[in-house]
């Protein structure tokens, strides 16, 4: 028998500097002393409300230190050599995945403890081990699992409100992919608890953004913390991320959204002008009308539309004598190998311009 072992992050989340009322608690289990690693404009945001909250404990900030602008093991490996780092009882990660996510290289690298402050809500970085690594050129070299991942994350809605509400759209974009593609994927198996539980958490991942979705964005534009907002952010970072976390990452975790998404990153405006997010959830119609998910696709389309996630090619700059390669690429994706049925680049190609035409109707 394969043992198996599960640690949660915890979570703290409010609005402003409250949020942090247990900070000296949670944190100093760990030790006094604690360095921010994070994005230049996160730390900004977090500073003045973090400053305020230590100076209540007897936790003392050695430092903020620019991750590097990329998820990278070379800027991993350099933030360990700096004497602030090296100094830290524990490691404050602070900005969106990237960010997070270097921290992670550094908290593997050098085995201390780390606790995550999102500043922006377009992934689920801040609390999962999982880590994307990149090139110095930006781009995807591989993905990593931590040992753990952070021990807690303190998500404040007042730094997140005041970000671009585009990362709050993207992460809603790639979000519906958690709601729809484990569960496709996962169909038909009979599976053990460590799957069968996060896939139980998918239904978590989608209801609070066809419900509060909309409200959230408007709330998110006028920098102004909601209880549709708290419940919108939840969905895309804790929810989402115990799912990812959780469940086997090489058979449920994605599926024909993201082979479709990683198929059309070869077209150069994707690539430019598109956000991870967005494209996905292009992706996540692709593979409900395949499946003939009519039922569901009518409520995800009516709410992308509402909040202009895309809902077809032209809304991507994708024209569709562009597709065939695209799909060729997204036939040859680990994404679609794993599920109830073989998918075809000529199914995924009929999804597509079946897509087209519902358009037109809706």
């Amino acid at each position: 028998m394969i043992t198996t072992n599960v640690q949660f992050a915890g979570y703290s989340i409010g609005a402003g500097v409250d949020t942090y009322e247990k900070l000296g608690k949670i944190c100093s289990v760990y030790g006094k002393k604690a360095v921010v690693i994070g994005g230049k404009r996160a730390m900004a945001a977090l500073k003045p409300q973090l400053e305020e909250a230590v100076a209540k404990t007897d936790i003392e900030i050695l430092g903020y230190e620019w991750f590097g602008g990329v998820a990278s093991y070379e800027n991993g490996e350099r933030l360990c050599e700096l004497e602030s780092v090296k100094n830290a009882d524990m490691l404050f990660a602070a900005g969106g995945g990237k960010a997070i996510d270097t921290c992670k290289c550094v908290a593997r690298n050098t085995g201390k403890p780390f606790f995550t402050f999102p500043t922006i809500a377009a992934t689920c970085a801040s609390i999962t081990a999982i880590a994307i690594m990149y090139y110095q050129n930006g781009v995807q070299k591989d993905v990593f699992v931590g040992e753990r991942p952070a021990v807690h994350a303190f998500i404040n809605l007042d730094i997140i409100a005041k970000a671009p509400d585009i990362y709050l759209w993207a992460g809603i974009g790639d979000t519906l992919a958690k709601y729809t593609e484990p569960v496709f994927c996962a169909r038909g198996q009979e599976l053990a608890h460590k799957d069968a539980f996060p896939l139980c958490y998918t239904k978590m991942t989608g209801e609070p953004l066809l419900k509060y979705g909309e409200k959230a964005m408007e709330d998110c534009k006028n920098d102004k913390p909601s209880f549709e907002l708290e419940q919108v952010v939840l969905a895309i970072t804790v929810t989402s991320g115990m799912v990812s976390y959780l469940i086997d990452a090489n058979k449920y975790n994605s599926g024909m959204a993201h082979a479709i998404f990683y198929g059309l990153t070869n077209l150069p405006q994707i690539e430019e002008r598109h956000y991870h997010g967005e494209v996905v959830s292009y992706g996540v119609l692709c593979m409900l009308m395949m499946d003939g998910q009519m039922e569901l696709l009518d409520q995800i389309y009516k709410f992308m539309k509402s909040i202009k996630l895309p809902t077809k090619l032209a809304d991507i700059e994708v024209s569709v004598d562009e597709i065939a390669p695209v799909l060729e690429s997204a036939e040859t994706k680990y994404d679609i190998e794993f599920g109830p049925y073989k998918i075809t680049k000529e199914m995924m190609k009929k999804a597509v311009l079946d897509l087209e035409e519902y358009n037109k109707t809706h």
